[in-house]
Order: C-alpha cells, then sequence, then structure tokens
C-alpha cells in the first residue's frame, strides 16, 4: 500500500481488492480480519482516492461502495474476530 496510487489500480490495489473479496461482498456482511485491515491501509492513503472516476469499477465490480466515507463506514461497524 505505500506505493500505490489512483494510477496503479490497474497493476497492484485493484487487483489485491479483487483477490480480497473473490465472492464479493454482501452488503452488512461482516468483513475478514484481512478485509478489514486492506480496507482500513486503503482508506489511509489519500492518493488512491483522486480522480475517483479511475476506481469506481473495481468496487463495483466486488459490491463496495467506490466512496472513501461509505468504507470508512464500514470499518466502523462491527470488528472481525481473528
Amino acid at each position: 500500500m505505500p506505493l500505490c496510487s489512483n494510477l496503479t489500480i490497474a497493476e497492484d490495489w485493484g487487483p489485491l481488492l479483487a483477490a480480497a473479496f473473490p465472492s464479493g461482498y454482501n452488503q452488512g456482511a461482516e468483513l475478514t480480519p484481512a478485509q478489514h485491515r486492506y480496507l482500513d491501509a486503503l482508506t489511509d492513503r489519500d492518493v488512491c482516492w483522486r480522480y475517483t472516476h479511475l476506481v469506481t469499477s473495481w468496487f463495483d465490480d466486488v459490491g463496495l461502495p467506490p466512496d472513501r466515507n461509505a468504507i470508512r463506514a464500514l470499518l466502523t461497524g462491527p470488528q472481525p474476530h481473528e
């Protein structure tokens, strides 16, 4: 995550997002610990959220909202159990 940006989504964090949610995300489902950590790291990285039109399809494909604040809201829900 420390080197990714919105311009590298197709090469790094987009495929990792798809791998983190291989069956997609079901609204209201509890995140796994790995999914939670990944989304937390992603929302912390400002440069991943520039020009959001570049990231929308990746989030749509896995059923997540393509909005940083909406992802943060998911992260404040029930915490995953390890």
